[in-house]
């Protein structure tokens, strides 16, 4: 069978690690597009220009010609002043290079400059630059640029200007020419310059943007220049139409960048016709070129386990090293993880240990009425979906597209016998089976029943509890629901039972802090408040007030059930882990028969008493940071000095005696924490 092409692993939009290296073996070595000419009229103004982590500045120092002469035009570095070399084209497009490892711009781009001659760049006027953040790798934004695979999707008025029907990439020597109509090749010129530049000629005017990797992989900052010939309204209207298609891929890319940090995603298959951009053979070559440098870095060490280690804790801040008997001696530590309510190294811990082989209950039977209802979570990172099949099952589902990694269901909840994917149109049935892939299936190789969507361990136990566990293993053992099935049925939690209303309400909290509260929600106010709106006579209220009232039960790790007696209805209260300092606070209420005149007050207040709980719980986190950032700060002092720092202590007079004396205790003290007993006479 054909093997299809396939993306890089998602590891490789995330790691630091190797970001640091394509900062040596392809950012280092590149050239890069700074713009057309008419952006540097200003004789003596400096343009300032970042890659990655590299400033230079770029300015016109003389001249007035439409092409600099030879030393009217200069780039530099800007921490240094060093010159960089740079070369203008015919038809006046600037581009540099940060390192003079890199080949000369002729050999990098051997076959560019006769595909420029159809545009004469000195004549486009400069007009706009804008510049923003988005939480995505930079690869990820050049993959959705690569390819167009994606525009009937998501640009859908773009399309009608540039169809995609007809969209090829033509990849060359470090750079590929887009053509949107083989008819037309003089429709528009698309250019994308390897590493992270882009030039798009069309209505008029000319986009370029800059692709610009941050310190962190999973942030980029683009730098968007426009050229128009122009102004006024025309130029108001051009503007519009590019911001909207870039907007378009924004969303995208930070989609798609969250799920590839995931960890459940770790490779899709490309479309070798319509994605032949995409991890191009140009940059498949240089980031291999990676892995032989890190082979050969002089600096490469051994990496150490990432543990939990509260001296080393991310919360602590940078320290000064101080050796295991210094430390012993300065201070004593809880054995309490630090930065248990703050820190991500123990919610990713928390993530691996719980909620990744934990069976979850998550929601009931009754939630889904019809064929196709769909209710997406959350869980501690990992973006999950049920939904009920045409056999009457409930199943669940990474909401994770196996294509590129985009959501699949972005809504909360809804209704769909079949869920499509907006990235490049795949689409799945209610058993998670591929059903639809545009342009794939006279692809040789490609076999839809290999690409489902991840499915997850499902239970639905008889009283139609619905159970997920993330573990990928397709054994694991089986969920024991005996405790909550005594519960629910001594308290009238049953399949009977009507779903009555659902809500989810996002806080600033730690979700630990709810295993500190003895009374999450005040039910008894609840029950007051459907009582009031029912017509039942007082005296029978009363005598049920006498004879029930409401209990609760609880299940690790995050879920609770709440039984109101005296009035039939049931809850079922989640706090979903989203991060370490934020929580997901989901409540789905239930009756054993609708009714109506109750319902949205029920569930009003309900919500209204989540929210005051969640305010309540923020309060109550945000004074445990103030104490921590306290004790932490102080810790820093102390094993900066090597002692413990007493700041109400009166320092004594100065006294060599007293010195040594002091010395002595303080060795002694030291001497009896290492040897783990008292020192005996």
């Amino acid at each position: 069978m054909t093997e299809l092409a396939r993306t890089l692993p998602a590891s490789w939009y995330c790691s630091l690690p190797l970001y640091q290296l394509e900062r040596r073996a392809v950012f280092m070595k590149s050239w890069y597009l700074l713009g057309p000419v008419t952006k540097f009229q200003k004789v003596g103004e400096k343009i300032e220009y970042e890659i990655a982590q590299q400033p230079i500045l770029a300015f016109r120092a003389s001249g007035s010609s439409s092409l600099p002469e030879p030393g009217e035009f200069h780039v530099i570095c800007a921490k240094t002043g060093n010159p960089l070399r740079y070369h203008i084209t015919p038809t006046g497009l600037i581009f540099t290079t940060l390192s003079d490892e890199a080949p000369s711009f002729h050999e990098y781009f051997p076959d560019l400059e006769p595909l420029l001659e159809r545009v004469d760049f000195t004549k486009l006027p400069y007009r706009h630059s804008i510049k923003y953040e988005g939480r995505f790798n930079w690869k990820t934004m050049v993959d959705g640029y690569q390819e167009c695979l994606h525009c009937q999707y998501t640009h859908p008025s773009f399309s009608v200007y540039y169809p995609p029907t007809f969209y090829t990439v033509h990849n060359h020597q470090n750079f590929s020419q887009h053509i949107a109509d083989p008819n037309k090749p003089d429709d528009g010129l698309f250019l994308y310059f390897f590493p992270n530049c882009t030039l798009n000629v069309y209505g008029g005017g000319m986009s370029s943007f800059r692709v610009c990797p941050t310190e962190d992989p999973n942030i980029t900052r683009m730098e968007f220049d426009y050229y128009h010939m122009e102004s006024g309204e025309k130029f108001k209207e051009y503007f519009k139409f590019v911001r909207q298609v870039a907007m378009e891929d924004y969303e995208l890319c930070e989609k798609a960048q969250d799920n590839l940090g995931r960890g459940v995603y770790s490779e899709g298959i490309l479309n070798p016709e319509k994605e032949n951009g995409v991890s191009s053979p140009t940059l498949l070559a240089l980031l291999a070129g990676i892995a032989f440098l890190y082979r050969f870095w002089p600096y490469r060490s051994t990496p150490t386990p990432k543990l939990l280690n509260p001296e080393k804790s991310a919360t602590l801040g940078t320290i000064p090293d101080v050796t295991e008997e210094e430390n012993r001696g300065v201070f004593k530590e809880s054995d309490f993880p630090a930065g248990w309510w703050v820190s991500k190294d123990v919610f990713e811990l928390e993530k691996r240990a719980i909620f990744s082989k934990t069976w979850l209950c998550l929601s009931h039977r009754n939630r889904f009425a019809k064929v196709g209802d769909y209710q997406s979570f959350e869980v501690a990172g990992f973006p999950i979906f049920l939904i009920l099949g045409k056999d009457g099952k409930v199943r669940a589902f990474h909401n994770v597209c196996r294509h590129r990694a985009y959501t699949v269901t972005k809504k909360e909840c809804g209704s769909s016998a079949v869920l499509g994917c907006r990235y490049h149109g795949w689409s799945y049935n209610t058993y998670g089976e591929l059903t639809k892939a545009p342009h794939f299936d006279d692809i040789p190789g490609f076999d839809r029943s290999q690409n489902s969507l991840f499915a997850i361990h499902t239970v639905t136990n008889g009283l139609g509890f619905i159970f997920v566990n993330l573990e990928a293993s397709p054994r694991i053992p089986s969920a024991d629901t005996s405790l909550l099935d005594a519960f629910a049925s001594n308290n009238r939690l049953d399949s009977q039972s009507i779903w009555v209303a659902g809500q989810t309400i996002k806080a600033d909290f730690n979700w630990k802090m709810t295993f500190r509260q003895q009374q999450l929600i005040d039910f008894l106010r609840l029950e007051n408040e459907i009582e009031q709106k029912s017509n039942i006579p007082q005296v029978t209220s009363i005598l049920n007030y006498v004879r029930a009232k409401s209990e609760h039960f609880s299940l690790f790790p995050f879920t609770s059930f709440y039984s109101m007696k005296r009035t039939g209805w049931w809850c079922a209260l989640s706090f979903l882990p989203v991060s370490e300092q934020k929580t997901a606070i989901r409540y789905d209420l239930y009756c054993s028969k609708i009714d109506s005149s109750r319902s949205q007050v029920a569930a009003d207040k309900l919500a209204e008493l989540l929210e005051e709980k969640a305010r309540e719980l923020e309060t109550e986190y945000q004074e445990y940071k103030n104490i921590l950032d306290c004790l932490e700060a102080h810790i820093k002092l102390e094993k900066a000095q090597g002692v413990e720092v007493f700041p109400a202590m009166r320092k004594p007079r100065e006294n060599s005696r007293f010195q040594q004396a002091e010395q002595l205790c303080k060795e002694l003290d030291c001497k009896s924490e290492l040897i783990g007993k008292d020192l005996a006479w």
